[in-house]
Formats: structure tokens, C-alpha cells, sequence
């Protein structure tokens, strides 16, 4: 069984903010082995952000070398993938009625063709997708994890 995990699960576990246990799980089945993952290339451009802006090059190499230990296949963005987040941008909206953010769109193109069974996600802009693809966060539905946690801020240090 194979899953897409969003950036948001993967810095929300670096940053110990309010769910990360849960976030720890799923990361911990990835490098047991018992749960495949494929992210987006586009996501080493957020996973890595954070840790530019806070001139954290450490942080940052050792986030890499955790992704890179853990066998997390990493699918380019690649004509096919852009074709189909194109599609994906002007069918699919947010609760909010708007449409998906680029990157979004891009990770959720990248499930799809993946044909990946879950999309983990911390991100309730996803709970409309009406693509064939089971929208969750880790170790539940998105629905409970934004009542749960919420939109929480990312502590600044």
C-alpha cells in the first residue's frame, strides 16, 4: 500500500507542534518499511524553506538525510504531472470555494499518478478533492485533525 505524504506532516513532526505524535507514526511505518511513501520534488522546495529562512542549514541536512534513509520514492514534475495538476487546478476546490494551490495541485497529481491509495495530509484545503484518491491525516480523517489541532501557527524561534 502506497501513500503520499504531504510536507505538512513531515514539519509538523520537526517542529513538535500539536499532533506530531501522530505524524511520528506514520513516519515511523515509512522507515520500518510497512507503509510506502512517494512525495513530490516540489516538496523538498517546503520541506526546506523553513529552515533557509532560519539560516539552518543543519536542520535542513539532516531532514534530507532522514527522507533519503527512509526510501521515500521522489516522483519529478514531469510533463505528465503538470498536465494533470492544470486539470486538477480548475476542478477541484478548497472548502473555502477556492481553487487548489499550485503546489497542491502538483502533490495531489503526483497520488493520483502514483495511483496511491492515501493522500496524509494536515491541510483541510484537501477535504473537498472529489478525486479518486482517500484524503486523510495521520491516523485519521482530515475532518478530526482540524478539530483536534486546527490551523495552528508554527511556533517562530
Amino acid at each position: 500500500m502506497s501513500a503520499v505524504i504531504d510536507s505538512n506532516v513531515f514539519l509538523r513532526l520537526v517542529f513538535e507542534e500539536p499532533g506530531w505524535e501522530e505524524c511520528g507514526r506514520l513516519l515511523d511505518a515509512v522507515y520500518a518499511g510497512t507503509q510506502q511513501a512517494v512525495i513530490s520534488a516540489i516538496q523538498f522546495s517546503e520541506l526546506y524553506t523553513p529552515f533557509e529562512r532560519a539560516n539552518d542549514g543543519a536542520t535542513r541536512r539532516k531532514l534530507a538525510n532522514e527522507i533519503t534513509k527512509s526510501r521515500i520514492k521522489v516522483r519529478s514534475v514531469d510533463r505528465k504531472v503538470a498536465e494533470l495538476s492544470a486539470r486538477l487546478r480548475v476542478t477541484e476546490k478548497t472548502p473555502r470555494g477556492s481553487w487548489l494551490a499550485l503546489a497542491d495541485s502538483i502533490i495531489l497529481a503526483t497520488a493520483l499518478i502514483e495511483k496511491a491509495e492515501t493522500l496524509y495530509t494536515l491541510d483541510v484545503d484537501f477535504s473537498n478533492v472529489t478525486a479518486h484518491i482517500k484524503i486523510a491525516a495521520p491516523g485519521m480523517s482530515i475532518q478530526e485533525w482540524d478539530r483536534l489541532y486546527g490551523h495552528r501557527i508554527r511556533k517562530q524561534g
